[in-house]
């Protein structure tokens, strides 16, 4: 075995993975990465590539997560944003007799509606604030995969760590949320294609 393989293997090789994750978060690599103990490998769709997201122990309170420099992160209006987490999980996860990753990708017309239907109103102009705010703090966790140019969403590797009886709860979330309506997707960019090449001086000079 060799000296490369050997940091790989051993201590030294998951102590700098989780020293990259505890500054970073969940960090998205290519799928020969090796394993990192402690750190779940959830695959993008594509299977291009890979995220590491750390798995906390089983009722990890805080004392443990301020040890694994995981602790909670505080952020603005913490009622608000769970409850948009919770509308993406309602739109982005139709097969709720499974895991939630990866999810399908919901849209902020869906989230919009949904959210109304909650406050049990008609949309407002400062409801578009207060989601886009929230998809901004939940998205720079890794909660959710926010495109803000394309009003387009997925849920973020984070929900991987979910367990048995969070799912359970969180089934229960979604079933007494609206249904959101059907997603209408942003079209994909047409693929660029190459100019024909101009002919040459040489070719032009040999056909006058």
């Amino acid at each position: 075995m060799s000296a490369p393989e050997v940091v790989e293997s051993g201590r030294s090789y998951n102590a700098l993975w989780w020293a990259k994750v505890q500054s970073a978060g969940p960090l998205q690599v290519s799928p020969d990465t090796p394993a990192v103990s402690g750190m779940t490998r959830a695959a993008e769709p594509d299977g291009e590539s890979i995220w590491m997201v750390p798995t906390l122990p089983d009722g990890a309170g805080h004392a443990v997560l301020d040890e694994l420099g995981m602790s909670a992160v505080a952020v603005e209006q913490p009622n608000e944003t769970a409850r948009v987490l919770a509308i993406c999980v309602a739109c982005c996860w139709p097969d709720r007799s499974g895991s939630a990753w990866p999810g399908v990708v919901g849209t902020l017309t869906q989230i919009k509606a949904v959210y109304a239907g909650l406050r049990g109103r008609p949309e407002q102009s400062s409801d578009l604030t207060l989601i886009i705010g929230s998809l901004r703090r939940l998205h720079a966790t890794s909660w959710l995969l926010w495109n803000e140019k394309a009003g387009e969403v997925r849920l973020g590797p984070r929900v991987i760590t979910w367990g048995p009886s969070q799912l359970i709860g969180l089934r229960e979330v979604c079933r007494v949320l609206p249904d959101p309506p059907p997603a209408v997707l942003a079209a994909p960019p047409a693929p660029e294609v190459a100019p024909d090449p101009l002919p040459s001086e040489a070719a032009t000079e040999e056909d006058v």
